[in-house]
């Protein structure tokens, strides 16, 4: 049987979907400038990493979200 979560897990948890989606964000956008440098292709790749980035971002929020009102 599952035990309940510590109420102040479950709040670190949800005040840490902001910081999530920024850092995925962010992480998609470095990748996309490195490439673009590397291959010479223009914001090209940038564009698509920062939306890949915040797509992933998007998604473990509502992993998160999920988990924390199943609780």
């Amino acid at each position: 049987m599952n035990e309940p979560k510590n109420p102040w897990v479950q709040t670190g948890e949800i005040l840490s979907i902001g910081l999530l989606i920024l850092i995925s964000t962010f992480v998609g956008m470095g990748i996309g400038y490195w490439l673009d440098k590397k291959l010479g292709t223009g914001p090209w790749l940038i564009f698509i990493f920062t939306l890949l980035g915040l797509a992933a971002g998007l998604y473990e929020t509502i992993c998160i979200l999920i988990r924390a009102t199943r609780d």
